[in-house]
């Protein structure tokens, strides 16, 4: 009988810790598969930070490359009336006088 009941106290705990590991083993689960689906979302917002990142980047470096077309036009403008106008000669500076 002694045998009995301890035997009965083994298996009990044996159920008690089976139990505990299957409750461990699906809560395991569930965090596996959360950090998998945070992971996936992670991922996600990266690549759509990085694609907005390269928009950004290209949009700024064709307002800079317009900028310089700009600046560089203003100059070969301003070149060319500088170049265009004749300079008074001499002569007529001394005629003047």
């Amino acid at each position: 009988m002694e045998r009995s009941a301890r035997l009965l106290k083994q298996l009990e705990r044996l159920e008690a810790d089976l139990h505990q590991g299957t409750a461990e083993t699906g809560t395991y689960s569930e965090l596996v598969e959360r950090h998998t689906r945070t992971e996936q979302i992670a991922c996600q917002v990266t690549n759509d930070h990085v694609l907005e990142i390269s928009r950004l980047a290209a949009i700024q470096e064709s307002r800079m490359a317009s900028k310089q077309e700009h600046r560089e036009g203003r100059a070969r403008k301003r070149k060319v009336v500088a170049m265009g106008r004749a300079r008074p000669s001499r002569a007529l500076a001394r005629q003047a006088n």
